[in-house]
């Protein structure tokens, strides 16, 4: 049996028979990663946007799968280092995988080209980590595509795994938890029972704030901007929520605001509506928006924003 490796930073939970793993869910933008870790979890752990680059942090979702505990570092997509912002993104994703136990490698079946996957899951050909993929999207894309990508990963005989899987339709992925369960590390669990992210609740509801940002405003606004909660207060029937919208310019200040104020206030309406649900009590929810510019190259803007700690 592997032995167990070490996750600094975190509390063991010693309990008697169990078992540990951290799983990398790694892919190329738009792959469907943070569907499928919230389809696993159970919850909304990571936001979801049709949005490049929208998921930033290594955002960790917990499952308990009968005696294992299954750890998973939600990914930034593969991209290119065109500016100092994405270039940390990509330090964030080596980073992510380099740590894990397995590597989930999720490929959008409808995708025109599967290059930059197929190049990724190269790398580990030498690598003692599990590596499994989850051809993800079978729901809407052709048998044709899904024969393609399937033979061309009959060389890569280091695949564990590959799973056809519809994570918005939650096909597919029992067989996914039931692999990880069986290959899980043994080992104490990392995070208390129950627990199923490490994110604490200020960033959660930043994220829900900034996922309907980028829905309502996805032509007109560029993906670096970002949400920080500056009040946050919860009593057994209500929460009090301050949040700052960041942009990097004064142009955009107007847009996010939009006509009387009508833009900021649909933002406000689709977000109390996810935050209810979430916190199961009233929102009192105060947006406004700040422009910081250059806030992407200053240390303090990106830790505020969950990019780097």
């Amino acid at each position: 049996m592997k032995k167990k490796k070490k996750h600094t930073g975190k509390k063991c939970y010693h309990m008697v028979n169990t078992k540990c793993s951290f799983v990398a869910i790694v892919g190329e933008p738009n792959a469907g990663k943070s569907t499928l870790l919230n389809t696993i979890v159970g919850e909304k752990i990571s936001i979801v946007s049709h949005k490049v680059q929208t998921t930033r942090s290594q955002l960790r979702g917990v499952v308990e799968l009968d005696d294992a505990q299954i750890v998973f570092i939600d990914t930034p997509g593969f991209c290119q280092a065109n500016s100092a912002l994405e270039k940390i993104l990509i330090s964030n994703f080596r980073h992510s995988y380099k740590d894990a136990d397995v590597v989930l490698l999720v490929i959008d079946a409808t995708a025109r080209s599967h290059a930059g996957s197929i190049a990724f899951v190269e790398k580990f050909k030498d690598s003692k980590k599990l590596v499994a993929v989850a051809i993800n999207k079978t729901d809407i894309a052709t048998k044709e595509s899904l024969l393609l990508i399937a033979n061309e990963l009959l060389d890569f005989e280091f695949v564990e795994k590959v799973f056809m899987i519809s994570a918005s339709k939650n096909d597919g992925v029992t067989e996914i938890k039931n692999f990880l369960q069986e290959t899980a590390i043994e080992g104490p669990w990392m995070y208390e029972k129950g627990q199923t992210t490490d994110a604490k609740m200020p960033f959660r509801l930043a994220e829900i704030t900034r996922e309907k940002i980028f829905k309502l405003l996805e032509k007109e606004l560029p993906y670096n901007i970002y949400v920080e909660t500056e009040i946050y207060k919860s009593s057994e029937k209500k929460a009090q929520i301050h949040q700052a919208i960041v942009v990097i310019k004064d142009s955009q200040k107007g847009i996010v605001l939009g006509k009387d104020g009508s833009m900021i206030q649909a933002i406000r309406a689709a977000t109390v509506a996810d935050m209810r649900n979430m916190l199961k009590k009233n929102i009192e929810l105060k947006l406004f928006v700040k422009v910081k510019k250059k806030w992407t190259e200053k240390k303090e803007h990106l830790q505020n924003a969950g990019i780097i700690y």
